[in-house]
């Protein structure tokens, strides 16, 4: 009896080691290859050389999830119509903003945040560094800018479509230039602006 006992313990065990094996080695591939892409994306966004290798690499093997048309960018079943740019006065003393407006159009099944789509797809740069977001001022003339601003922030339901703003902080009149991405961090689209 005893002897039993003994072989259905290491028959059980032997099993149950043979079940964590399984379990260890498809959990230590997954992360490793979903981690690959993040890492990739990040060093394609801080380094311009990089950007311009790692979207050859990926126009291969991805198609575009994003396209650029009739000043239209759409991702993600999100269509952002630019309207108009101008220049005006940031919360920061003695800067300026540079502002784009649009109009956002969820084409979509859920809701989605404009400003959380824009920032991760669209980026400025001038002469070739990257240009940080500014504040509005909070003044009577600019108040239709900041209750567009604060759109974008709110979720757009199916179906509809609000006016909305995004800002970049230019360091001098140098041109602009919008970055249009797709979900691969592939340049779908860039666009000048000259600040003269």
């Amino acid at each position: 009896m005893m002897s039993h006992v003994k072989f259905i313990t290491v028959i059980g065990s032997l099993l149950l080691l043979a079940g964590c094996g399984t379990v260890n080695k498809s959990g230590a591939t997954k992360p490793s290859s979903q981690q690959e892409p993040a890492t990739s994306k990040r060093s394609g966004q801080s380094h311009k050389a990089n950007n311009h290798s790692s979207s050859a690499t990926s126009s291969h093997t991805q198609a575009k999830t994003a396209i650029f048309a009739n000043q239209t960018f759409t991702i993600k079943d999100v269509a952002f119509k630019l309207t108009a740019n101008k220049i005006t006065a940031s919360a920061t003393a003695n800067r300026n903003l540079f502002v784009l407006y649009y109009t956002v159009t969820n084409n979509g099944t859920r809701d989605v945040v404009p400003s959380d789509l824009w920032q991760s797809a669209v980026s400025a740069t001038q002469n070739g560094k990257k240009l940080g977001t500014g504040n509005l001022a909070f003044t009577t003339s600019q108040t239709q800018d900041n209750n567009k601003l604060n759109r974008t922030v709110m979720p757009v339901k199916p179906g509809q479509t609000v006016t909305g703003l995004a800002t970049f902080e230019p360091k001098g009149n140098q041109t602009i230039t919008v970055i249009f991405r797709d979900t691969h961090n592939q340049t779908v689209h860039q666009s000048t602006y000259p600040l003269n």
